[in-house]
């Protein structure tokens, strides 16, 4: 079975210095893997655009904007694991994963995409 972690990219939080993800049960936030929060591919799609979402844009009046939710496959995001630099997170818990540009770029390039729904007939 699959299982995502779910990363928030408000804008706010682009200066931090590790990418935000969800606890488990969506509660609240945190920069270390050990704390995230491990979600079921049913659970992604059930949530619908809970856990995936774009930015919201004033101009079209919906989340239109840059992807600033998004659920990615544990497996993928292994390979940017960092140990973070002392003295940012409680007992240095990590790992980590940085947040850059680059980085928040190659999360959404991964980030699950949901099925498309059916309309009954």
């Amino acid at each position: 079975m699959n299982m995502y972690y779910v990363f928030d990219f408000r804008e706010e939080w682009s200066r931090k210095p590790y990418v935000t993800l969800w606890r488990p049960n969506n509660a609240g936030y945190c920069y270390s893997i050990p704390w995230a929060g491990e979600y079921t591919e049913q659970q992604v799609i059930e949530k619908d655009h809970y856990y995936t979402r774009r930015r919201y844009q004033k101009k079209t009046a919906d989340y239109t904007g840059i992807w600033e939710r998004v659920a990615v496959r544990i497996d993928l995001v292994k390979p940017f694991f960092i140990t973070p630099a002392p003295g940012i997170i409680d007992g240095d818990v990590g790992p980590v994963i940085a947040n850059t540009g680059r980085m928040r770029a190659c999360l959404r390039r991964l980030r699950f995409i949901l099925p498309e729904k059916r309309i009954a007939a």
